[in-house]
């Protein structure tokens, strides 16, 4: 796998280079900083940035209890054997949710193998820092393409500490979509490079998803507008090499869909199980996010005011640096350099003043969106309505903006040194890290929203609140009881708990197989499990699989014949939906890796 992503990822430097002025510059660029330099310097900035978290302890925004008990679930079945979690049993006030089935794995399996290893209280604030590092990297990455070591340095600092990567980070504590913030740079990149390829546009693509639903969403967008605008500014091609690029952008996203089938085929299949519907209720609707709207709930207008100044700082400094790159003169000395791999004449090249325009219009486009005239587009846009909200898209804004920004500091200051550069990204980091994100967006946590408190909440089995959007369909959360034991007696399927003696819930070996030993009743009963009946739980009786009754709260009930004592046995078995995304996945990755493998013995082979 390292060698796979170590390919995908140097792939980029057999294409056509552009933005250097002579070969001999080239040379000397590229020995301007050590290899080490980039990643030391952004790992710095990281540091700056979340030392607000480390003086005064985590930011407990919006979906930082989501996203911690996620972590300490998947920990914690990870620690008694279950590799592939699913169920997450403390939420539902410890009836469970199948949310590690449906939200994305990267960001709480990250955050469930950083608690492995370090105390819980650091974990956020070292998943915030790892993730702003990501950030950097990915933008450099973007920007070396067209700049030189220096700026795109200082451009990887500028995008891992502009405003709404804090504002995630700190007001909304949305450890997903700040994971796919880091990813969103190599998209942009793979889709204006010199020469589109399926594995350079698969890869991000498939990241995003793997990261956070709403963002893969508008990812996959972005590909769909990116990839137009490029089409349009491919003037002087022919209708086959537009064709190509246009197919070859699509191959990308379909791949990446088949690569991580193992989450999407389940995710797909079963979401019909869960009332997917109720992540978009009135106030988490596109229509009721755009910029400067008022709602009657004054902590969503406050969010919303604060996204929408982001917004229109970002988007006015991404088009004022475009429009300048646009009236300068053509630097006449840029030149492109074709490698030995460039031989596909049937692409075409994408300049450096196309993606320039490309990157411009965009920034445009995402401040239209932002606005209430572009509210049928997301009503008709498919699964539009799921990123919830519109200025989602200030992650793909926020890293044109800074590669524009980049651009011009290029052209106007080719030679800066990384004298320069290197304090400039940290001093930057330290001071906007400081003010705009500790005394800013920071939210102070209650004394039940530490770390410390949760993590004593989940080891003591107190339970936690539903997630609305990962409740069982048939399921209703207000009749739910709010304190029951692990199960009890009852002589009706609605019985109350604490009215006959607590029969102990026994899990082994896993936490996903529950043993019931009910006393022998005279009379038939009714064992009530608080636990809520979803695909992929089976319940045996004595032996005998049965199907359970369900209540109206969602959870289980097993008939209990009388007279005679009974074993009732709960376990998860790993549905076939689940079982056919790995076997696509696994192919997949190994039709990639393999066709990967053989390109590069291709080129290798090339005689000089």
């Amino acid at each position: 796998m390292a060698h796979f992503a170590d390919v995908l990822l140097c792939h980029d430097d057999l294409d056509t280079m552009v933005g250097i002025r002579d070969p001999y510059d080239k040379q000397i660029l590229q020995r301007e900083l050590p290899p080490w330099m980039s990643p030391l310097v952004f790992a710095v900035a990281a540091l700056c940035a979340v030392l607000p978290l480390i003086v005064n302890g985590c930011s407990c925004g919006h979906d930082f209890d989501f996203h911690l008990l996620s972590w300490m679930e998947a920990a914690h079945q990870w620690q008694h054997g279950v590799l592939k979690p699913v169920w997450a049993f403390t939420p539902a006030y410890n009836a469970g949710e199948p949310r590690l089935l449906f939200y994305p794995p990267l960001s709480w399996v990250t955050g469930a193998a950083l608690g492995m290893p370090l105390p819980w209280a650091a974990v956020p604030v070292v998943f915030t820092g790892l993730e702003l590092f990501l950030c950097g990297l990915s933008m450099q990455r973007l920007l070396s393409r067209w700049t030189t070591p220096s700026i795109a340095m200082l451009g990887g600092c500028l995008y891992l500490l502009n405003p709404y990567m804090l504002f995630v980070a700190y007001e909304r504590s949305a450890y997903g979509e700040l994971l796919a913030a880091a990813w969103t740079p190599l998209l942009l990149a793979a889709l204006l490079r010199d020469r589109v390829t399926i594995l350079q546009v698969a890869l991000p693509v498939a990241l995003l998803w793997l990261s956070n639903a709403p963002a893969a969403v508008l990812g996959c967008y972005t590909v769909l507008l990116l990839g137009l605008l490029r089409l349009c500014l491919m003037r002087g091609a022919g209708v086959i090499a537009r064709l190509r690029v246009a197919a070859t952008l699509a191959a990308g996203v379909v791949l990446a869909g088949v690569l991580d089938a193992f989450y999407l085929v389940p995710l797909l299949l079963e979401r019909r199980y869960i009332a997917l519907d109720m992540a978009v209720v009135p106030i988490a609707r596109p229509d009721h996010n755009f910029l400067f709207q008022w709602d009657k709930d004054v902590f969503h207008t406050h969010v919303l005011v604060q996204a929408s100044w982001i917004a229109i700082g970002l988007c006015a400094i991404g088009a004022l640096c475009g429009a300048i790159l646009l009236l300068l003169k053509p630097n006449t000395a840029v030149v492109a350099f074709r490698s030995m791999h460039a031989r596909s004449v049937g692409h075409a090249v994408f300049p450096r003043g196309n993606a320039t325009v490309a990157l411009l219009l965009f920034v445009l486009l995402v401040f239209f969106l932002l606005t209430r005239w572009s509210e049928a587009i997301w009503h008709l846009g498919p699964e539009l309505v799921y990123a919830q909200f519109p200025w989602r898209l200030l992650v793909v804004a926020s890293a044109a903006t800074v590669a524009l920004v980049a651009l011009l500091l290029e052209r106007l200051a080719p030679r800066t040194p990384a004298a320069v550069a290197l304090p400039a990204g940290v001093l930057l980091a330290l001071l906007v890290g400081w003010f705009a994100g500790g005394q800013y967006f920071r939210e102070e946590c209650g004394d039940d929203e530490t770390v410390i408190a949760q993590r004593g909440q989940f080891l003591a089995e107190k339970g936690g609140d539903v997630t609305d959007e990962y409740t069982p369909a048939d399921a209703d959360n207000d009749d739910l009881p709010v304190s029951a034991p692990a199960a009890w007696l009852a002589s009706e399927t609605d019985g109350e708990p604490g009215k006959h003696p607590l029969v102990p819930r026994n899990a082994h070996p896993t936490p996903e197989t529950f043993h019931f030993y009910p006393p022998s009743q005279q009379e038939p009963a009714w064992l009530v499990v608080r636990l809520r009946q979803f695909p992929g739980w089976h319940t045996l009786r004595d032996g005998v699989e049965i199907t359970p009754e369900v209540r109206p709260d969602g959870l289980i009930v097993v008939p209990l014949p009388a007279p005679g004592s009974h074993q009732v046995d709960i376990v998860y078995r790993t549905t076939w939906d689940q079982w056919l995304g790995f076997g696509i996945s696994a192919t997949a990755l190994t039709a990639s890796v393999w066709t990967v493998r053989r390109r590069r013995s291709s080129i290798m082979r090339v005689p000089e």
